[in-house]
């Protein structure tokens, strides 16, 4: 186990490497059972433009990101082996929830979170704490999932986060909220929290200087060689000038504070009291002793003052998101000084911002290929980290060809910006992946772009095979994806026959040969934009 490192994987297999009793706070953030499939659509060659109003029932879907669950062979077995394991701790949850919702999608997704969640038990310090955030459709069967796992009697709060201000739920009342279950054993880290505080575990209790998002004016200006823009998130100053905390400081420490009108004069005011911190990130943050922290009301176990709408986080359209406050109100409650947090389905990365924000240690998994680059690339854009499962070079990509197929697969496609991985992987058409351009080439109606991975030899048929998949989905353009490079000169012929696609005065090959070998040159193929497999925005800039 190493901290401060993302782990590429499902998390119940990364896990199992860690030691027993090795993590202070686990927060996680699961797939919800929801029904909801996050898709990027793509047009159906077969339609025609006049149909491509904003409806999707006309449009070929591919999976972003996949959260519905089915009553398959592997559900069968998972339920097999809890039900005959009178020794696991979701064992009568689990008999009695085939009882209750038989062999359905929910039962396929309590038994793979009841495997997780007596996993995270093996991991979690006898003073540790876990929140699970869940939604309406699986809270009330994982309450009593989480009751038999770590104990009805730990279990603390079911706290209601306001996720949103309004929602329009036809003939029933609006569902804007989220639960967050809460479990601790006596002896875990508890610290009270305030509406108006943002508390960081370090000794000291500190408040951040600094809030999401880049500004212009002075609030964005450098101040003692540490410009919030280029701290690697595209931050700016947010110093306290009025309410609760700024009161005091005007009354107790520095006379006529409420009256300096420049954040950079605050600052100074600040600083010259002692009252500016670095955390051992190097981010400056705000000291509140204990005397001032007081001041606003408590939070109890309704949460109405972080909201989505208050976030301004780059990842604003993934679909999961989550505000930094929320994890940091959790990070700051219940993680000790020099503990470690675990994030199991860390996505596009909130909880480890959070941590690294507060100077605290942390662990993140994730089993998609595009969150860990969204996390490495661009929420922690300039910050070294770790990561773990994902090939560095070569070698590495074909040990993880030989060992994890279907891994690689998915892998592979993700290095493409704009190229998103197939759900299905057996039976697929001989598509593993694919993508839809933000313009229409001048020569060709379609904006489909597929793409085949080959993890072994380079097989001459196979790649025939995808060039007539490209004609027969009537596709703009096709990328057969191998391990090395392809320097055969009759597999060069037949991708050359695809002729080329034109935008405006450029011109792409219809068809392309690149391989894993020409990625760990840098050398990327040569694409027109791409639209982002979660929005349907250009992708952004750091992918290309």
């Amino acid at each position: 186990m190493q901290t401060n490192t993302l782990y590429y994987g499902d998390c119940l297999e990364v896990i199992e490497e860690f030691p027993d009793s090795c993590i202070d706070l686990i927060y996680l953030d699961p797939p919800f059972n929801s029904k909801t499939d996050y898709n990027c659509f793509f047009p159906n060659p077969d339609t025609s433009h006049a149909k491509e109003n904003g409806s999707t029932d006309h449009l070929a879907q591919i999976m972003a990101f996949h959260d519905t669950w089915k009553w398959d062979d592997l559900a069968v077995q998972r339920v097999h082996d809890m039900s005959n394991a009178t020794a696991h701790p979701a064992h009568k949850a689990i008999k009695a929830f085939q009882e209750v919702i038989w062999q359905t999608g929910a039962l396929a997704y309590l038994s793979y979170m009841a495997e997780r969640l007596a996993a995270m038990k093996r991991l979690l310090k006898p003073t540790g704490s876990i929140y699970l955030h869940c939604d309406y459709t699986m809270s009330h069967y994982l309450k009593f999932l989480m009751d038999a796992v770590f104990g009805a009697n730990n279990y603390q709060n079911d706290i209601t986060w306001k996720r949103t201000t309004s929602r329009g739920d036809g003939n029933r009342y609006g569902r804007i909220s989220d639960s967050i279950l809460y479990y601790a054993k006596d002896g875990a880290t508890w610290r009270n929290q305030y509406e108006e505080s943002g508390l960081v575990v370090s000794g000291d209790q500190t408040i951040a200087l600094t809030g999401a998002g880049i500004s212009s004016g002075e609030s964005g200006k450098p101040w003692k060689n540490y410009d919030p823009a280029k701290s690697g998130r595209g931050r700016h100053w947010s110093v306290p000038k009025t309410g609760t905390y700024a009161e005091w400081l005007d009354k107790n420490l520095i006379p006529g504070y409420l009256q300096i009108e420049g954040i950079h004069e605050r600052l100074d005011a600040l600083d010259e009291k002692g009252y500016i911190k670095f955390s051992r990130n190097g981010i400056p943050r705000l000291f509140r002793p204990e005397t001032a922290q007081n001041t606003g009301p408590k939070v109890n176990d309704i949460w109405m003052d972080i909201s989505l709408e208050d976030s301004n986080e780059f990842v604003k359209d993934y679909p999961t998101r989550k505000p930094v406050r929320l994890l940091e109100r959790i990070i700051t409650a219940s993680l000790p000084k020099d503990g470690v947090i675990f994030d199991p389905f860390c996505g596009c990365g909130t909880t480890i911002e959070a941590a690294h924000n507060l100077g605290c240690n942390w662990i993140g998994v994730d089993i998609s290929p595009y969150a860990i680059n969204l996390i490495e690339r661009e929420r922690m854009k300039g910050i070294p980290i770790e990561v773990k499962g994902v090939p560095k070079d070569l070698l590495g990509a074909k040990r993880l060809a030989k060992d994890n197929p279907f891994d690689f697969e998915k892998w592979a496609v993700c290095r493409i910006p704009g190229i998103a991985p197939n759900d299905k992987q057996v039976g697929d058409g001989g598509i593993d992946g694919r993508g839809i351009l933000l313009e229409r080439f001048d020569n060709h109606d379609s904006k489909l772009v597929l793409a085949q991975v080959k993890g072994g030899k380079h097989n001459a048929s196979a790649l025939r095979d995808f060039l007539g998949v490209i004609d027969s989905n009537k596709a703009a353009m096709g990328i057969y994806i191998t391990l090395s490079s392809v320097k055969s000169h009759n597999a060069r012929s037949a991708i050359g026959e695809k002729g080329v696609l034109q935008l405006g005065m450029t011109k792409f090959p219809r068809a392309q040969l690149w391989s894993i070998e020409n990625h760990f040159d840098n050398r990327p193929p040569k694409m027109p934009p791409l639209a982002d497999p979660y929005t349907g925005k250009k992708m952004i800039p750091w992918l290309y």
